[in-house]
């Protein structure tokens, strides 16, 4: 696994097991939204949707990760994630990311495709790791404000 990546999820587990990582992928994946980059006839990289909610299943995670060559897939994975955008906006209301606040070429590539930056995670890795989250969201019909909740009651 690329260095980048390691920093980035590494300290987000207790107990740190690769096979575990590749598990949770594919057991919280939406349906056929989970793949693999194979470059020289090696895995360079994995990238897919998960869910991120347990009680919305419009509520998507999405995520990537890879080895020293994932650089090389990013231009296969870009085209590939550009021509799945109809589809993903039809099936997901909230698409999010959770991005390490020092993996900066995450930011810059999360951001190309109009992610946007909602928020600071203070301190969401185990040791203390701070992590933005961005997300792109559907169009919302109805805003759900604490004056709307105080009306409604």
């Amino acid at each position: 696994m690329r260095e980048e990546d390691r920093r980035e999820i590494v300290c987000l587990w207790k107990n740190w097991d690769t096979r575990a990582l590749g598990i949770c992928a594919l057991e919280t994946a939406v349906p056929g939204m989970v793949w693999s980059v194979w470059y020289d006839g090696q895995p360079a990289a994995a990238y897919g949707f998960s869910q991120a909610s347990a009680f919305d299943p419009d509520h998507w995670q999405a995520w990537a990760f890879g080895t020293d060559r994932f650089r090389r897939c990013v231009p296969l994975i870009t085209r590939h994630l550009t021509r799945l955008r109809p589809l993903i906006e039809q099936d997901c209301r909230r698409l999010q990311v959770i991005a390490h606040c020092e993996h900066d070429i995450a930011h810059r590539w999360i951001e190309s495709f109009g992610g946007q930056k909602e928020g600071l995670l203070r301190s969401y890795g185990r040791g203390g790791e701070d992590y933005f989250v961005y997300a792109w969201i559907r169009n919302i019909v109805v805003p759900c404000h604490a004056s709307d909740r105080e009306h409604s009651a």
